[in-house]
Parts: C-alpha cells; sequence; structure tokens
C-alpha cells in the first residue's frame, strides 16, 4: 500500500518533514506564495503600529531602526510576535486572528490613531472594525503578494494551507479533489470550504499544530 502523499503550500522545516515521515507520510513542499517587496512611505503621526503578518514585519526590518522609537506595537500571530521580539521590541497584543485583535482595540483604544502595515491583498476586517467604532485609522502596503503556481500530479492524498492566498495559487492549476485538507486557521479554511468540506483546523494558528494534525490523521 503506498504511503499518503501530503503537499504543504508553505515550506517546511527538516523537523516538520520528519514529524510526516514518522507518521508513514511522503511529503512535497514549496511556497505557493511570495511576497516581494515594493516602495512605501511610513507616515509619522500614528503611534499604534498593527501586524497581521510575518511579512510586515520583514518588510519593515530593512528600514532605519528609529522608526520603531515610540511605537505601540500590535500583532496577528505568535510566529509575528517571534518576530517583533527578536528585534527587542515589546507587543502590547497579540492575537489569533484579526477579528480578536480587532475586538480587543475597540474595547481598549477607541481614542488612538493606528497604521496598519500590510500586504497588498489583505484582508477588509482591520479596516472594518475601525470604521465601525470611528477609529482614526489608516493603511500601509509594504510588501505584495504574488502566486507561485505549479501543478500537482499525482493528487496528494492531503493539503496544508496557510492562508487564502495560498488556497489561491493552489486552485490556479489543481483541484482540491478527494484530497484531506490542514487549514491553519478559520479565514484560511473559508476559502477552502468553496471547494471541499473535508478540512481539519487546529485549536490556535500554528504551524506546527496543522503538521500534529496531519500526523495524527495518517498515523491512525
Amino acid at each position: 500500500m503506498s504511503k499518503p502523499l501530503i503537499l504543504s503550500t508553505k515550506k517546511l522545516s527538516l523537523a516538520q518533514i520528519e514529524r510526516l515521515t514518522s507518521a508513514g507520510c511522503a511529503t512535497v513542499d514549496y511556497n505557493a506564495i511570495e511576497a516581494i517587496s515594493v516602495a512605501f512611505e511610513i507616515p509619522q503621526e500614528p503611534t499604534h503600529w498593527v501586524f497581521s503578518s510575518q511579512n510586515a514585519v520583514r518588510a519593515l526590518s530593512k528600514e532605519n531602526s528609529k522608526i520603531w522609537e515610540g511605537k505601540t506595537l500590535f500583532c496577528v500571530g505568535e510566529k509575528t510576535k517571534e518576530l517583533l521580539e527578536k528585534k527587542g521590541l515589546k507587543v502590547e497584543k497579540t492575537a489569533k486572528n484579526m477579528r480578536f485583535l480587532v475586538d480587543f482595540v475597540q474595547k481598549n483604544f477607541k481614542n488612538e490613531f493606528f497604521l496598519h502595515l500590510c500586504g497588498n491583498r489583505k484582508l477588509p476586517d482591520f479596516g472594518l472594525g475601525m470604521q465601525a467604532e470611528n477609529i482614526k485609522y489608516c493603511e500601509t502596503i509594504v510588501y505584495q503578494t504574488q502566486p507561485v503556481t505549479r501543478k500537482q500530479n499525482p493528487e496528494p492524498t492531503a493539503v496544508l494551507f496557510f492562508s487564502p492566498s495560498g488556497v489561491e495559487s493552489y486552485l490556479s492549476n489543481n483541484n482540491i479533489g478527494n484530497s484531506w485538507c490542514f487549514c491553519i486557521g478559520t479565514t484560511t479554511a473559508s476559502a477552502v470550504a468553496k471547494h471541499t468540506d473535508r478540512i481539519t483546523i487546529p485549536k490556535s494558528p500554528n504551524i506546527d499544530l496543522v503538521i500534529a494534525q496531519a500526523a495524527k490523521h495518517f498515523r491512525k
């Protein structure tokens, strides 16, 4: 009997691949999207900065370290928080998704001015949440997301998805078919749900938890 084939739409670490291998799976991985740097200017007035991805942090990491002075930082996801903390920065609030972060801001920072540092494929959740409570905000695009398309043959037993953009990129040359889909969060799962109900989501959006769920699923 052949091994289950798991395709990851994000490059995995050796330890992550070994975890899937130990569960009896074969693994193929590639980055279904890539972040391209773009020119941008940071408005001076907002002192409350929101990061919804690691790519936004990386884009600003190339800038002069003085731009971080006096800023209150908010972010989505533990990995994004880790990148900020590696720069020696303190994060005021981390949430598992943007909706939770918006709720926190609405309850605690109504009178502040926020800057959302994001990519060109950002979801509207932050802007809509600020508008709903008349909280002052602006958005600056610091990178662009581009698909990396490829045809997968044979059809994988399972696909690991980590963003709606990754789902879109994969589907540009492939179908979900009978593949089981492991999604990092509810937003990504919503993009997949248009094509299948064979979906598993971890309790919190963490790539290692996605790997763990896939390994558990196929170890049975």
